[in-house]
C-alpha cells in the first residue's frame, strides 16, 4: 500500500500544471539519462537533475536528493534547484526506488533488516532476499559516473571536485531524501562522512516495537536534520519522534513558526498546495504539493 499511494499520487500530480518559479540568474540546468553516464547502468533510467550556479556563488558543496519510491527527480526539481541557488552544486538523483523498503522491512521482526535492503541499494552488495540491485546500478555507481559524466561535458562547472580516487568525495556532500530516499540518505549517515542528512517524510520502523539498527546507532547523529508534517499519512508522528529522540536530534522544532538556529528535527501543520491522497506525506518536498511557507522557510533552514 506504501508504494502504491505514493506512487499514482505522484504520478497523477506531475500531470497538474505548476507554475515555475523563477530562475536565478545564470542557474544551470543539465537533464541527463542514467545510460548517458555509464553504459553498465540499464534500470531506472528517469533522467537525472543537476544544477549550479556562477562560480563566485557557489559555495563548495554537493546537494544529492533521492526520490521516494516510484517518483523520479522532476517531481522536486523546486528543492533541488533552491539548493543550487543557495551555492550548492545540486543534483537530483534517479535510482532503483521500488518496492518500498518498509513494506516487507517493517513486519520483519530483524533491526538489521532496512540497512540490509538499503545497502544493497546503496552500493549493490547483496545483503537482502528482497532486492536485487547490482553494483552498477547502485546509488554510488550513478553518482559517480553522473559526477564523471558532468566534469567531461561541463569542465567549467567544476563537478570534479566532488569526487576522490573515483569515488565520491562524501565529507563534501549533503545526502537529502523524501520518504524511501529519506531511509537511504539515513543510513548512508552512518556509513559515509556525510556533510549533512536531511530526511523528508522519512523513518524507518518495525510493527514489533523495536527500532532498526540505524536509528539506534547514533554516530553522528548532530548532521541529521528532517522534516515531517504531523498528519503524515504513512509515518505516525509519534512513531517518528521516537526515533528522533534515538537519533539524538534534540527536541522538535515547529517549522511554521520561528526555527531557533540549533533546530534539527521540524515538524509542520501548513496544508498542501493540492488536495490529494498522501498529500501531507509529499508536501514536505514534492513539487506539486509543497506550499510556499515551507520553501520559504522550512527549507531554508534545513540548507543553511
Amino acid at each position: 500500500m506504501i508504494r502504491t499511494l505514493t506512487l499514482c499520487t505522484l504520478l497523477t500530480a506531475a500531470c497538474s500544471k505548476s507554475p515555475e518559479s523563477p530562475a536565478s540568474p545564470g542557474l544551470r540546468e543539465h537533464i541527463v539519462p542514467p545510460s548517458t553516464t555509464h553504459s553498465s547502468i540499464n534500470t531506472y533510467n528517469n533522467p537525472h537533475y543537476a544544477y549550479v550556479v556562477p562560480d563566485d556563488k557557489r559555495r563548495g558543496q554537493l546537494l544529492v536528493f533521492l526520490p521516494g519510491t516510484g517518483a523520479e527527480p522532476k517531481n522536486y526539481r523546486k528543492f533541488i534547484r533552491l539548493a543550487a541557488e543557495k551555492g550548492h552544486h545540486a543534483i537530483g538523483l534517479m535510482y532503483p526506488n521500488e518496492p518500498a523498503i518498509n513494506q516487507f522491512c517493517a513486519t520483519s521482526g530483524d533491526v538489521t533488516a532496512h540497512s540490509r535492503a538499503r545497502l544493497e541499494i546503496i552500493d549493490g552488495a547483496d545483503r537482502h532476499p528482497n532486492v536485487s540491485v547490482n553494483a552498477d546500478n547502485s546509488i554510488i555507481h550513478r553518482l559517480t559516473a553522473l559526477l564523471q559524466y558532468l566534469h567531461q561535458n561541463h569542465p567549467g562547472e567544476n563537478w570534479a571536485q566532488f569526487l576522490a580516487n573515483g569515488q565520491p568525495a562524501w565529507e563534501k556532500i549533503c545526502i537529502a531524501g523524501h520518504s524511501q530516499g529519506a531511509g537511504h540518505a539515513g543510513v548512508m549517515g552512518k556509513h559515509y562522512p556525510l556533510a549533512r542528512v536531511i530526511l523528508f517524510s522519512g523513518m524507518d520502523y518495525l510493527t514489533n516495537g523495536q527500532i532498526p539498527d540505524w536509528v539506534t546507532n547514533t554516530t553522528r547523529s548532530n548532521i541529521y536534520y528532517a522534516l515531517q508534517h504531523e498528519k503524515d499519512e504513512l509515518l505516525d508522528i509519534q512513531m517518528v519522534r521516537t526515533a528522533w529522540a534515538h537519533l539524538a536530534m534534540g527536541m522538535p522544532a515547529s517549522a511554521d513558526q520561528f526555527i531557533p538556529a540549533n533546530g534539527r528535527a521540524l515538524v509542520t501543520k501548513a496544508t498542501p498546495a493540492l488536495l490529494l491522497p498522501a498529500r501531507f506525506h509529499n508536501m514536505t518536498v514534492a513539487d506539486v504539493f509543497v506550499p510556499v511557507s515551507i520553501a520559504e522557510q522550512a527549507w531554508l533552514h534545513l540548507l543553511q
